[in-house]
């Protein structure tokens, strides 16, 4: 049996970007972003749903998740338009922290 994990993830990445550029896209319509939009959380809770069924995936989604959002967080100018994102990012930070904790505590 051969292993197509990294295939499979660029495969995937590949497929999210492209759904991305018609979110993203002035020229698509209405129905076009609305149908990307639904594509992007129906994969994106695919891979999630895979991910949550371990306590290794669970632990590794949320270290990755403290990873990103600290790197979001440095990113934000403080100031307006972003300083409500900051918070709002913030206590998600926290809450991924609390949980990280827990789920590595079920480790060991």
């Amino acid at each position: 049996m051969t292993d197509n994990k990294q295939a499979i993830k660029a495969t995937y990445d590949s497929g999210m970007a492209e759904v991305f550029k018609i979110v993203g896209s002035l020229d698509a319509t209405l129905e076009q972003r609305v149908a990307a939009r639904q594509t992007a959380r129906d994969l994106s809770s695919m891979l999630v749903a895979h991910t949550l069924q371990t306590i290794e995936g669970r632990t590794a989604l949320l270290a990755a998740l403290i990873v990103e959002l600290n790197e979001v967080i440095t990113s934000i100018d403080a100031s307006p338009p972003f300083a409500s994102s900051v918070d709002s990012l913030t206590a998600l930070l926290n809450q991924a922290h609390i949980l990280f904790k827990e789920e590595k505590l079920a480790l060991v």
